[in-house]
Order: structure tokens, then C-alpha cells, then sequence
């Protein structure tokens, strides 16, 4: 599902824009009614309305103009909590760990090194064509958000999209503040790690913690067939940490569950705490290792006792020595 406040926001823009009515609801199953009295819609229903409206709107860029007109008051609790997480990184966090409760294909991932952050967007495979201004809007909120708690960029942020630019460059950078690169490997928004921990000036602990006791209710009653919600937020959570990495204490009490609790959840899920901090782990140990660091430093910071256990945990992971592993990545 995806919350309707999105079809909303396009038809209200597309209509001052003259657009006729009946033909952007065209085949979507929806009409005006529906999209302004429903609190959330079927995936293919908007994603329908997408294709309609890039056919009526021509050259308009629209994924940079839904974001435009959508601000985090549009995001629900969810924007909530990131508008009163206490720095950046909290807010960024929270978004990649509830941004499925939005828009249930939508997904991101937050992972930080000691240098650069990156926020990634993994979309599913039925946005189609759609894919770019689906991309747009994420990335223009995103922008937003940051720079109500940062202030001006001054050149530090970097976009990158999965697809080619086919004349889209200028476009592009006329509404992002930062380096666009196109055809790379993902598409996501790439920042300075100490920027994770930028207070943020709307920080509100109540607002903080009653958001997330919402979030988490939330993320409890999303739990069906063989979705795996808790699993999922936990990845998040972990790679966007720095290590050492939490305690599943700290994350239970994030979500406000006791350890008993979230241990049950994950069992149901077919997971456990363990596997998923090991998996983190290894995410940062592959991150660190190809930003120059060494097996020893990387050891060091991962908390192994020294090098060899290092060693050993990732070939028992990956199947080959770090060293051997950072020699494929060069090849």
C-alpha cells in the first residue's frame, strides 16, 4: 500500500496545470473521490496515475514537483519523528527504518563510515518506467529535510542515479545542491558522515518517542505472510550505527519492546539478533576495507580481540580472506 497524500498532491498540481481530470484517472481504477477520502491506495493504482500524468504533463518534471509540494507534514508520524529526532542521523535513520509504512516497495538503506554516508533507494520492480520520479521525489525530500537541519551544502552532498541522464542534467541540477552523476551503480544522496551527528533545532523528545512508540505499532501490525518488518528495521538501524554497534537492549528500547519481545518477533521472522549484528558487521567490515583501511584497523574498530578472529569470521561469511576479497572488487 502507499499512503494517498502522494495521488493527492499530483492531482491538485496537475489540475492548476489544466490537466483534464478524467483522463489522468484513466484506467487507475481511482477518481477524485477515492484519492482525497482514502487514507491509502494499491501500489499499481498510483503508479497507474504516475504513467498518466507524465503522458498529459509532457516535459513537466514531475517527480521534483511532487516533492515540492509534499514536506514532511505529508510523511505522517513518520515525518514527525524525523522533524523531532534529536540529530540528523536519527532522522535519517528513522526514515530508512519506517519508509515501507508510506509506500510498502519503497526502501532505503542508510550506511554510514567514518568518512561518507549514503542513503540508498531500493525500489520494487513494479514502479516500472516510473522509476525515475519516484526517485526524484525521495531524493528532493531528502534534500530538504537535510538542509532544514545543516543549513547550505556547499558542494558536500552527492547524487547519484542508477540510470542514464538522456538530457536530464540540467534539469537535475537546478533542483538538487549538489554533484548529479548518472549510470551509476544505485541511486541515492551520499554525505559527510560527521554530519550524523548535526543537532537538529526541531528536536522534541516527547514528540521523539511518542512518534516512535507509534512507528513501531505500526511496524507490529505490517508483520504478514512473509514479510519479516522487525528483521528488516534492524538492518537499517545497524548499518546506519557507526561501530561498535548496538546491543539488541538499545534497539528493543528504540521500539519500545522488551528484549524478550523483539527476540520473539525476529524468531517468528526466522531470524536472531545475532546473525543480523554479524551481518552488519561484514557490511561495515567490506565498507572500511575499501576505504583504505587495513585488516588490523578494520579489526580494531569492529571490536575483535585481534586480526586472525577478524579473518576467520569473514571467510566463515563470505567464503575468502578480506585480502582476497578486496582483490576481486579491483578486478
Amino acid at each position: 500500500m502507499i499512503s494517498a497524500h502522494f495521488a493527492r498532491v499530483l492531482h491538485r498540481n496537475l489540475m492548476a496545470h489544466g490537466i483534464e481530470e478524467k483522463s489522468l484517472f484513466e484506467h487507475t481504477g481511482l477518481d477524485p473521490t477515492r484519492v482525497w477520502q482514502s487514507s491509502r491506495l494499491q501500489p499499481q493504482e498510483f503508479i497507474t496515475l504516475l504513467h498518466n500524468a507524465r503522458r498529459l504533463a509532457g516535459e513537466a518534471p514531475i517527480g521534483f514537483l511532487l516533492a515540492g509540494q509534499n514536506r514532511l507534514s505529508g510523511l505522517g508520524m513518520m515525518g514527525v519523528a524525523m522533524l523531532s529526532a534529536p540529530t540528523l542521523g536519527d532522522g535519517l535513520q528513522a526514515m530508512a527504518s519506517f519508509s515501507t509504512l508510506q509506500a510498502g516497495y519503497v526502501h532505503l538503506a542508510l550506511s554510514a563510515t567514518h568518512e561518507r554516508t549514503a542513503m540508498q533507494l531500493h525500489l520494487d520492480d513494479i514502479v516500472g518506467e516510473t522509476l525515475d520520479m519516484h526517485v526524484e521525489s525521495i531524493l528532493s525530500l531528502i534534500q530538504e529535510y537535510m538542509e532544514g537541519i545543516i543549513g547550505p551544502f556547499n558542494g558536500a552532498v552527492e547524487f547519484s542515479f542508477a540510470y542514464p541522464a538522456r538530457g536530464r542534467q540540467t534539469l537535475y541540477q537546478q533542483y538538487l545542491k549538489g554533484a548529479v552523476r548518472f549510470e551509476q551503480s544505485n541511486n541515492g544522496v551520499s554525505m559527510p558522515s560527521e554530519w550524523l551527528k548535526r543537532r537538529s533545532p526541531y528536536a522534541d523528545a516527547d514528540l521523539w518517542v511518542m512518534s516512535r512508540r507509534y512507528l513501531s505499532e505500526q511496524l507490529q501490525q505490517a508483520a504478514h505472510g512473509a514479510s519479516q518488518p522487525f528483521s528488516d528495521h534492524l538492518r537499517a538501524v545497524l548499518s546506519a550505527k557507526l561501530p561498535p554497534l548496538p546491543d539488541i537492549g538499545e534497539v528493543a528500547d528504540s521500539l519500545h519492546l522488551s528484549t524478550r519481545t523483539l527476540n520473539r518477533r525476529l524468531k517468528d521472522e526466522g531470524q536472531t539478533f545475532r546473525q543480523l549484528k554479524l551481518e552488519a558487521v561484514h557490511q561495515h567490515a567490506r565498507r572500511m576495507l575499501l576505504e583504505g583501511s587495513s585488516v588490523e584497523a578494520v579489526a580494531l574498530a569492529l571490536g575483535y580481540d585481534n586480526p586472525a578472529n577478524f579473518r576467520r569470521s569473514f571467510r566463515d561469511f563470505f567464503g575468502c580472506s578480506p585480502t582476497e576479497w578486496l582483490g576481486k572488487q579491483s578486478r
